[in-house]
């Protein structure tokens, strides 16, 4: 019966994640001698700087080696055999669901020779995805201020060039909330929009890139706005949002923000300022907390994210009311003016309209 009921609860938890997309990164290549010749046996090691998890593969008899499962991040990777000296690439950038191909050239070395070879990352990293992608760092975001604590609003940021307006209004080139707006080919109302691999796309009105619930940037290690696939996985026409979580790392870190907008420190707007009217009581309160560290140094890890809002508002609602006058049945009129509200605008044209009584309900003279 225990073993009927821990499959009842362990098979639906992998079915579901079956249909996660593949947000981890992989690492791949080939290592030779100096004479170009293939070298099985020799160990490669990818060590993430943040957390010092090193993830190890031995080369085949064809020389080629396979590291998969890599979380975002940066890291250090090592090809070693006994008899040659040791090469290694340092900053190594991973990011969601990337293949990158680093290949070796190790040379002989000598018995007295403690040698390590060391290469930039960036001199000689090949990705092999064919997917044209905008990248948002976690250093980017963190350094990135957004109005709202909603990450998807750093999408302008990675490039406006991708939303073409298709409407008359050459403004329209937003990713949220414009009329016929198009990424990569496609109206933005239908860019899948994906967290760790899980569909969370939900739709602005009228179009716009959006997601079920606020993603607070707090969250977030990595964003990429996808403007050419070619991988099937990601389906749904060219362009993709694709967001992948922070994770812990083997330091603790934490932040706390509590942001206050209320209409104490808020200025009016200046229509209601024209027509003498007080601002609009609100009192808005986000509080956010995060804290990020080691469970067991090098090997778990935990990140944690809290976010709250706390909106309070209430509106001045202006009514008609009569004055004594017009409550016995006596109204003022103007020849060639329609009767107009307390703060009415003054309109000369079409149907002209100026108001009649003051804040007071007193007669207004011409």
């Amino acid at each position: 019966m225990k073993n009927i009921m821990f499959l009842l609860v362990v098979c639906p938890l992998l079915a579901t994640a079956s249909f996660g997309q593949v947000t981890n990164s992989t690492i791949t290549g080939t290592v030779a001698d100096s004479s170009g010749a293939v070298l099985p046996g020799v160990t490669v090691h990818a060590t993430n700087a943040a957390t010092g998890v090193a993830s190890t593969n031995v080369t085949n008899e064809a020389g080629a080696y396979t590291i998969q499962g890599l979380i975002s991040g940066t890291y250090t990777v090592s090809g070693e055999l006994p008899g040659f000296q040791r090469q290694t690439y340092s900053n190594v950038e991973l990011g969601n669901a990337l293949t990158v191909r680093l290949n070796f050239s190790l040379q002989v070395a000598t018995q007295a020779q403690s040698v390590e070879v060391t290469i930039a990352a960036d001199t000689a990293l090949a990705t092999l995805n064919p997917t044209i992608a905008n990248v948002l760092t976690q250093k980017r975001i963190n350094e990135s201020t957004v109005v709202g604590n909603n990450v998807l609003d750093m999408l302008n940021s990675l490039g406006v060039d991708n939303l073409v307006p298709t409407g008359a209004n050459p403004s329209a080139a937003n990713a949220f909330g414009r009329e016929a707006t198009t990424l990569a080919g496609v109206s933005a109302a239908f860019t899948p929009v994906l967290r760790d691999g899980v569909m969370v796309q939900d739709t602005r009105w009228p179009t716009g890139i959006n997601s079920a619930t606020v993603i607070n940037p707090d969250l977030v290690g990595e964003i990429r706005m996808v403007v050419a696939p070619v991988d099937a996985e990601i389906g749904r026409g060219n362009g993709a949002v694709q967001i992948t979580t922070r994770s812990g790392t083997n330091q603790f870190h934490g932040a706390g923000v509590w942001s206050i907008q209320n209409s104490a420190i808020h200025a009016n707007s200046w229509g209601a300022n024209r027509q003498g009217l007080p601002i609009n009581y609100m009192n808005t309160n986000q509080v956010t907390g995060s804290i990020g560290g080691p469970i067991v140094k090098n090997k778990t890890f935990f990140y944690g994210l809290f976010d709250r809002m706390m909106n309070r508002q209430r509106a001045n609602t202006y009514s008609t009311v009569l004055t004594p006058c017009a409550a016995n049945g006596v109204f003022r009129y103007f020849d060639g003016w329609n009767n107009g509200a307390v703060g009415s605008i003054v309109a000369t044209t079409g149907n002209p309209v100026r108001p009649v009584v003051d804040l007071a309900g007193n007669p207004v003279s011409m």
